[in-house]
C-alpha cells in the first residue's frame, strides 16, 4: 500500500516520512542487490549463463544442456528445460519455471527464477 498510496510531505509527520523513505530505499536496494547476484552467479556457473538484470524481479538464465541432457528429457516426452526445472526441485528445493513458456529461441533452454527471496542472505545461502 505504501508504494502505491505514499503518505505526503506536509500531510504526514516528518517520522512517517523519513520511515516510508527508508523502507522505500531498503526495498528498491534489496532488489537491485539481489538482480546483480542472481547475474554474477549464474554468470560464474559452468554451462550456464545470464544477461544482467535490469529492473525486473526475475532473471532469464540460459542452461547450456549437454546431448545426453537432451534427449533423457525428450526420452520422457518432456521440453530438456521443463526437465531441467523438474530435476532441480527436486534435488534441491529451488523452484524455477522453463523458458520454454516464454517463447526462446529453438535449440536454447532456459529458466526463469525471481529475485524476491529474502533477505539478500537467504538468496545467497540458496545460490550457494
Amino acid at each position: 500500500m505504501l508504494l502505491v498510496d505514499p503518505p505526503k510531505r506536509g500531510v504526514e509527520s516528518d517520522a512517517t516520512m523519513a520511515l516510508y523513505e527508508k523502507e522505500k530505499s531498503d526495498i528498491f536496494n534489496g532488489l537491485r542487490d539481489r538482480a546483480e547476484l542472481l547475474s554474477t552467479t549464474f554468470n560464474s556457473m559452468r554451462n550456464t549463463s545470464c544477461s544482467e538484470v535490469q529492473g525486473a524481479m526475475y532473471a532469464f538464465p540460459r542452461i547450456h544442456l549437454s546431448a545426453a541432457a537432451v534427449k533423457a528429457a525428450k526420452d520422457q516426452g518432456v521440453a530438456p528445460d521443463f526437465f531441467y526445472c523438474l530435476n532441480l526441485v527436486n534435488e534441491t528445493g529451488i523452484m524455477t519455471v522453463p523458458g520454454s513458456g516464454f517463447g526462446q529461441k529453438e535449440g536454447e533452454y532456459h529458466f526463469r527464477i525471481t529475485n524476491l527471496v529474502t533477505p539478500t542472505e537467504r538468496m545467497k545461502e540458496t545460490l550457494d
